[in-house]
């Protein structure tokens, strides 16, 4: 089975694994994998970005922007 390697996780967030894993009676390996399969299972959704609300500072009309008006890229 493949391994998952996963670097600069901080004490606080180890901390809290581990009671969460004591708390299910699981080894924190188990945990994390119940907690990763779990959130793997949740549908995608791709979620719309709102669009920008900008005050212009000359006239304060309010305005609508997205991205694509700002930046043309397709968010990429």
């Amino acid at each position: 089975m493949p391994a998952l390697h996963i670097r600069d996780v901080s004490e606080e967030t180890i901390a809290s694994l581990k009671r969460r894993a004591h708390r299910h009676g699981r080894s924190v390996q188990q945990e994390l994998r119940n907690v990763l399969d779990r959130v793997a299972a949740e549908p995608l959704t791709e979620a719309r970005r709102k669009p920008l609300n900008l005050n212009t500072v000359d006239t304060g009309v309010a305005a609508t922007f997205d991205r694509a008006d700002l930046y043309g890229d397709d968010e990429r």
